[in-house]
């Protein structure tokens, strides 16, 4: 041995290798002469015993975890049948061989430590060691079966093991243990290369499937079968990530959600914790979340704390770190360390670094999780209890304020979630860095917590000052979209009364006077409360220093100033967050008080109405009102219906007549069960069928809208269409049935939505039909035929019960029974026949509708003109209700029709002839589309696409945005920032200064200059930050919002009506309300976050590098990884992001529109499936919603990893620096390690904000889309202006007029010519879509000619501005448009005419009673969309706003449509009285009757006129007009002999 006795080695060669036992001098459990250590005495290594602590820490591990990664496979997993493979058996077979090798070296150690093993910690981790491999055997014996990846535990296991052996390995080496002990040493390196190659086997070879796993899902979430290390690091994202780089992600490139993640099972869960909540006194919304959520939320919490307290170990290190450099400076008391350690330290903050990544991100990952499923079991519920809602409930709650429940307060629930665990987190933070600082400066760190206690009040009062500022921006936001709203329905009014000048005023006072004035104070608020903010860790740290340096007798050094400096950096964000976690949970304990009241609103009554299997004879009672009383409100007296009894029998006709608002309506609604019922009882027997007055359509196709559900049968649909008067109207789609109808069935005719909301009645079959005035909407002819095929005697609904609530004469001929409501009683009721011979109120109202000399009994015979092609369908399909389904099927398939009965008919129907009722098909996924891109497969009608850019917004529109922003102003903003930055960076370069100084004397000199200079430094930056600002808040972002808002909302005012109809109003609300909240609030803070971040980056990196220049080599490499991640995610998330909000927007029309035609999904019984559809969208929503959470992760942990390189990169070449004596000092060290600290934030918020800008600026793109849109003709020619008296005479004339709706359709108009002369009285009449809507449409030029043009007094309209023509003519419009606002506002909306005026119109109008007894009179409010006005009292409101136009031309666009027998007769009398001699009158008729007397009438069809001249001379002529006189029964009212 002698050839090693070196002068360093002493010649007591090893004894105190790993190998060496000695007998005595040992501590227990070693036997070992060094001991327990942990560092060697000798030499710089860790002692043999505890290099085996390591081993034996994995080991206990590893039999732990084992045990419970067994338990977790036998419980949870059930075994698949997986093929055993060679990857199977060679694992096996490597732990065998590892068990082998661990127990050579077991036989080893007994033989090496004589006598004294049995108590050596050696030998017994090597037992121990044993023991684990067996553990982990039987996990991976099992895992094949029972697991599709491999076990974390295991892999941790084989990790770890590997690592504990390496530094083992190390130590033998370094004790040359390979040249004496060769056995020992082979067998242990053979152990860790067998551990090297099963680590690679378990982690990097994919294991073998069963034979279902292997065909797979290819959309299945691959979190589902990620293993351990993919999680941690969200490796699983990649591949998307990927996809997302190379091609735009699409809705399909989404992976299907995880089961745990479906609205679904958070609903269930959610369900199961409400419903037990509901069971108490007072259910907490609050307790029900919890319970139904709490478990991944706990075990986030759990994973939180270690973040945190890894967290406060760097500061730790940076002060060893600091120690080591030290050491090494020339006056350095202590010898220098040896670089090892150093070496340690740098890697411990690089592995701290990186696993509290690893655990916040995993946090952060729970949380957003949470939110989600919270957010989306909310919606679920809120979907479900609108469902139920009674009238009570509702009337409280407006549309908008439950749709704002389901996307506003559970939206905060969500954020709260998100950022909940703060509240706890927070104050832990808080604590642990107290504690870590007081170890480092003593007391006079209560210093700091002293200014850190002052600034919270005023933190506070800052708060509070925003909430009240928000609060009232909420207001302000909240009356501009109601505004816009009303003005996007009503928008085709506002054109016709030429009222945009008025809006654009109410819009602009609500913007600009109110709006942006409150934007200004939140703008300065928030500018002080940054200031605040920023001076906070500044005053601190200068209290904390100063007094330090006053009352303590150590000298201020760079180990205290560094690590105290990171501590108070640590500390700003608990700081921050606490305030904001607060609000937070305020604004969610709103939230959850506004769901709770909600979800606990009233519900309908139960027992209102009790239904019955259907009825089997003709003849038998299937609905029956007893005794009855009900009401809209149970809280208040009044009735809205009482003492009614009423019954229907299968197979009659059951009429409702009476006046506006007699109940008619409410009188079905009751029947339905939507009314309370005080007393009485309903019973209905059978399924029902409902058509409401206001037709009710889904966005969807019209032929969806029609089976509505119900299973396909091709050829009942066929009949229902063809009896519905459909099939014209088919033809004239653009596509058919398949015609996407928009939204509200924007477009369809009002005649076109009451058919087909009839056919949808018609097409399910159901055994009640309650139609409510299903006829008044459609021309008479028409309805003329749906009477005899539908609802009459021999139509498709002979069989069934049907009540119908009407004002049409025609029908009461046909019904079996009339019921008269007066004032919600029953006045009247009996069958025609008894009530004309009563000669009560009916049978006067049927006199004054027909004139006397027509004798009864010929209206009973008057035949009904049926085409060939109208054939009458006996509904006969021989078919009883309780046959099996088979036979059902059976027949389906050729349902043939049984031929028409000929003879008297009066025998009793039998029962066959009722039809097979519908039934329902099954639920397979949405209709329609669920993102808001339809891809038009080619069919016209679709909705524009709406225009979403894909890729990178262009650099123009940031230009654009800079401008709009005032350049000055942004130039300003940059010098001040990067002033700001320097002057804080400053600040710690002189406390850098000040701490060598300080060790240099060992004590504190000249405390004054020093603190008070960086005080100077940190207010000074403080200071420049609030300009900063204040500049860009004030001066930029919100000029830029005005300007932008200003421009788009007078574009949209500008754009031609097309537009409007093509452009669903929802969208262009979204840029109102959204985009401009974006560009209003969102975009300047991002631009102010992103321009700050980047300056702190941008100067941590020149410090780093000016203290270690050698750090300049490794920015270039950094800089590209950084810039290659950072495009990888911009692409991804910036497609995600999209498709998220793509699909969130139908989730809400889908609810907007459910909520207003709940009465009749209630009626059809259809809850549940609209419930699933809703469902059906949220899931979409979340396959987007939760990659763009998870990309947010993989970017931050892969970030976070560039910046613990760049921490572990500064340290390293810091420690080899000093090592070669280069003179780095240690305060050098100390400033640049304190900022490379920080970068990984830095870096991480750049990048984020980079996104949020591209996200954000988007909607400046979209604002400036819409600020360009082409518009309509100017609103006035300077040049070509009218003359003042214009038209004074009032003649118009049509010079071959030809017309389309928008470029690209047919003509609606084909070369009219026609000349009106002054003063006349002119009807015009054609079936549903000949064009008669065009006219008026062209007289006001909402449409422009294609080609010639009309003239009024011989001045062509064509070269006028529109507001000079649309003022000077009078219309009275299909749709009375009423607006939120007083009787004033609305009748006069530019306030021009004075009270008297308005009086005077209003009593022409028959409405000065009831204007009169309203509270406030002429102030009275009238609600959205004049809701508290029945449809009579709108169209006459709208008549009012006729008589004040001074115009001797009016036109009546179908006014009459809504209307009961007496107004319309009292309207028509007002129209015939002295104030409308003088005027041109242009009626547009749906009811004959109306226009006999018009001096001449025009015909129109298919867009030309058939025929135009007087009455008399039309039916002689026995062309169209003859037709359509026969068909409303009118012949013999015409005195044809006029000559």
């Amino acid at each position: 041995m002698s050839y090693l006795q070196t002068p360093l080695q002493p010649p007591t060669a090893f004894a105190n290798g790993y190998l060496e036992a000695a007998s005595h001098a040992r501590q227990p459990l070693c036997g070992n002469s060094e001991g327990w250590g942990p560092i060697s005495r000798d030499r710089y290594d860790f002692t043999p015993c505890f290099l085996d602590v390591w081993i034996a820490t994995v080991a206990a591990a590893g039999i732990i975890g084992g045990v419970g990664a067994t338990w977790y496979l036998l419980k949870k997993c059930s075994p698949q049948p997986v093929k055993k493979n060679w990857h199977f058996y060679a694992k096996l077979i490597i732990i065998g061989a590892l068990v082998v090798t661990t127990a050579l070296q077991a036989a080893l150690q007994i033989e090496y430590y004589k006598g004294i093993w049995a108590g050596d910690f050696r030998f017994w981790t090597t037992i121990l060691n044993l023991a684990s491999l067996g553990v982990i055997f039987y996990v991976q014996y099992n895992e094949h079966w029972r697991s599709r990846n491999a076990n974390g535990v295991v892999l941790f296991y084989w990790l770890f093991l590997l690592i504990a052996y390496a530094v083992k390995l190390r130590s033998l080496i370094s004790q040359h243990i390979y040249r004496e002990h060769v056995a020992y040493f082979a067998v242990f390196t053979t152990s860790v290369g067998l551990a090297a190659i099963e680590f690679l086997l378990e982690w990097a070879v994919q294991k073998r499937l069963s034979d279902y796993d292997a065909l797979g899902d290819d959309d299945e979430c691959p979190y589902e079968y990620a293993d351990v290390f993919s999680v941690l690091t969200f490796g699983w994202m990649t591949p998307m990530m990927k996809r997302g780089y190379k091609t735009y992600l699409t809705q399909d490139d989404l992976w299907n959600l995880r089961k745990r993640d479906t609205t679904r099972a958070s609903a269930d869960a959610f369900e199961e914790a409400w419903s037990s909540e509901l069971a108490k006194k007072r259910p907490s919304l609050w307790i029900a979340l919890f319970r139904a959520f709490w478990a991944p939320y706990f075990r986030g919490a759990l994973i939180k704390t270690f973040s945190d307290v890894l967290n406060f170990a760097q500061p730790q290190l940076l002060r060893l770190l600091i120690s080591f450099v030290s050491s090494y400076s020339t006056d350095s008391p202590v010898p220098p360390q040896p670089v090892a350690r150093g070496a340690a330290i740098a890697i411990a903050m690089f592995v701290v670094s990186i696993s509290q990544t690893a655990f916040l991100h995993q946090y952060f990952q729970r949380a957003f999780e949470t939110g989600m499923r919270i957010k989306s079991s909310l919606t679920a519920a809120i979907y479900a209890k609108s469902t139920r809602l009674s009238n009570e409930g509702r009337a409280s709650k407006t549309t908008g304020d439950i749709v704002n429940y389901m996307a506003v307060d559970s939206q905060r629930l969500q954020d709260l979630a998100q950022y909940g665990q703060q509240l706890w987190s927070a104050p832990f933070q808080i604590v642990l860095c107290m504690l870590s600082l007081y170890q480092l400066l003593g007391w006079s760190m209560f210093a700091g917590v002293g200014a850190m206690i002052i600034m919270i009040p005023i933190n506070g009062y800052i708060a509070r000052l925003m909430k009240t500022l928000q609060k009232e921006q909420m207001k302000n936001k909240d009356a501009r979209t109601r505004l816009m709203t009303e003005i996007l329905n009503n928008m085709k009014s506002i054109k016709l009364y030429a009222w945009t000048t008025a809006f654009i005023n109410r819009l602009n006072v609500i913007r600009n006077d109110q709006e942006l004035k409150t934007l200004r104070k939140i703008g300065a608020t928030q500018a002080f409360s940054n200031f605040t903010w920023s001076t906070t860790p500044f005053l601190v740290s200068c209290s904390t220093f100063g007094v330090f340096v006053l009352t303590q007798h150590r000298a201020l050094t760079t180990e205290i100033v560094f690590p105290a400096l990171t501590l108070f950096n640590l500390l700003t964000f608990p700081l921050a967050i606490l305030p904001m976690v607060i609000t937070a949970i305020v604004e969610a304990s709103v939230a959850v008080g506004r769901i709770t009241s909600f979800l606990t609103a009233e519900e309908l009554q139960e027992d209102a109405v009790l239904r019955e299997s259907p009825v089997e004879e003709n003849g038998e009672e299937s609905v029956r009102v007893r005794e009855a009383n009900f009401t809209w409100n149970r809280h208040e007296e009044h009735l809205a219906l009482q003492d009614i009894n009423f019954s229907a029998h299968k197979g009659e006709l059951a009429c409702i007549v009476g006046r506006v608002g007699a109940g008619k309506s409410s009188f079905l609604e009751s029947i339905l069960g939507g009314l309370w019922k005080t007393r009485g009882e309903v019973v209905v027997r059978g399924k029902t069928a409902y058509v409401p007055q206001q037709a009710w359509v889904m966005n969807a196709s019209v032929r969806e809208n029609i089976v509505f559900g119900h299973r396909w049968d091709a050829q009942f649909y066929e009949q229902t269409v063809n009896a519905c008067a459909l099939r014209d109207d088919f033809a004239t789609l653009p596509d058919g049935d398949q015609t996407e109808v928009g939204e509200r069935g924007i477009s369809l005719s009002g005649g076109q939505k009451a058919r087909l909301t009839l056919a949808r009645a018609v097409y399910a079959r159901a055994d009640i039909y309650l139609l409510d005035d299903c006829l008044s909407a459609v021309d008479q002819h028409v309805g003329r035929h749906l009477i005899d095929n539908v609802l009459g005697p021999k139509g498709l609904l002979a069989g069934k019960t049907r009540i119908l609530a009407t004002n049409s004469i025609p029908v009461l001929i046909e019904s079996d029974m009339i019921v008269l409501l007066r004032e919600g009683k029953i006045l009247e009721k009996g069958t025609y026949d008894q009530l004309m011979a009563m000669k009560g109120e009916i049978a006067s109202l049927i006199k004054t509708s027909q004139n006397e000399d027509q004798s009864e009994s010929d209206s009973r015979a008057s035949e009904s003109v049926v085409s060939e092609e109208e054939t009458i369908y006996g509904g006969n399909s021989p078919m009883s209700d309780d046959q099996d389904q088979d036979e059902a099927e059976a027949a389906q398939e050729n349902s043939h029709l049984a031929p028409l009965r000929t003879g008297n008919g009066t025998a009793r129907k039998s029962s066959f002839q009722s039809l097979r009722r519908a039934s329902t098909a099954s639920f397979k996924g949405p209709r329609g589309k669920v993102i808001d891109e339809e891809g038009g497969g080619g069919l016209k009608s679709k909705q524009e696409k709406e225009f979403s850019e894909q890729g990178k917004v262009k650099w123009s529109v940031y230009g654009e945005y800079a401008k709009v922003s005032n350049l000055v102003a942004v130039g300003f903003y940059l010098a001040l920032l990067v002033g700001a930055q320097t002057a804080s960076v400053g600040g710690s370069v002189w406390l850098k200064n000040w701490s060598e100084i300080n060790q240099r004397y060992g004590g504190n000199p000249h405390v004054g200059r020093y603190i008070s200079i960086y005080f100077a430094f940190g207010v000074g930056s403080a200071a420049l930050g609030v300009v900063q600002t204040l500049i860009l808040w004030i001066f930029c972002s919100i000029e830029a919002s005005r300007k932008l808002h200003e421009r788009m909302a007078f574009a949209i005012f500008r754009s031609p009506m097309n537009f409007f109809e093509t452009t669903p109003a929802g969208r262009i609300l979204n840029r109102f309300s959204s985009d401009i909240y974006r560009v209003d609030e969102v975009l300047a803070r991002t631009f102010n976050m992103l321009f700050v971040n980047s300056a702190r980056a941008v100067f941590t990196l020149v410090i780093v590098s000016v203290t270690t220049p050698v750090f300049i080599a490794l920015i270039v490499p950094l800089g590209a990884l950084y810039l290659y991640i950072q495009r990888y995610y911009l692409r991804t998330s910036r497609e995600l992001k999209r498709l998220d909000s793509i699909s969130r927007s139908p989730i809400y029309a889908h609810f907007q529109e459910s909520l207003s035609g709940m009465s009749t999904i209630r009626a059809y019984n259809q809850q549940k499936r609209f419930e699933l559809e809703n469902e059906w969208r949220v899931d979409a929503n979340l396959r987007a919603y939760f990659p763009s959470i998870s990309a947010n992760r993989w970017l931050a942990v892969r970030l976070e990893f560039i910046g613990s390189i760049i921490i572990l990169s500064a340290a390293g070449f810091a420690i080899i620096s000093v090592a070669s004596h280069s003179g780095l000092t240690a305060g050098a060290v100390g400033l640049a390690m304190s900022y490379a600290l920080q970068i990984t934030q830095s870096l991480n918020w750049i990048v984020r904000q980079t996104v949020e800008v591209e996200t954000n600026i988007v909607s400046v793109e979209r604002v400036l889309e819409y600020a360009a849109l082409p518009s309509e003709a100017p609103e006035i020619i300077s040049k070509n202006r009218p003359p003042i008296s214009w038209p004074s005479k009032g003649g118009v004339s049509f010079y071959n007029y030809s017309t389309r709706y928008r470029p690209g359709l047919d003509l609606v108009l084909k070369n009219i010519h026609l000349n009106i002369k002054p003063h006349e009285k002119i009807g015009v009449v054609g079936r549903t879509g000949a064009g008669k809507s065009s006219l008026t449409m062209a007289l006001f030029r909402i449409i422009e000619p294609a080609e010639g043009h009309v003239s009024i007094d011989n001045l062509n309209t064509s070269t006028i501005g529109l507001l000079d023509l649309r003022r000077r003519l009078a219309i009275i419009p299909q749709d009375a448009a009423l607006f939120e606002g007083t009787v004033r506002d609305n009748l006069d909306p530019g306030h021009v005419h004075d009270d008297t005026e308005l009086w005077s119109v209003l009593e022409h109008a028959r409405l000065k009673e009831h204007v009169a007894s309203m509270p406030g009179r002429l102030d009275a409010q009238i609600n959205e969309g004049g809701s508290n006005l029945s449809a009579g009292q709108r169209q006459l409101v709208s008549l009012a706003r006729a008589l004040l136009a001074p115009s001797n031309i009016l036109v009546l666009d179908e006014a009459t449509a809504a209307v009961d027998v007496e107004t319309d007769a009292m309207l028509q009398a007002t129209l015939r009285s002295s104030m409308f001699r003088n005027r041109t009158i242009i009626t547009i008729a749906h009811r004959i009757n109306t226009i006999l007397d018009s001096d001449r009438i025009i015909v129109l069809d298919h867009g030309k006129v058939a025929e135009f001249d007087t009455p008399a001379a039309l039916v002689r002529s026995k062309g169209l007009f003859y037709e359509l006189v026969r068909e409303a029964n009118l012949l013999s009212s015409l005195d044809v002999s006029q000559t």
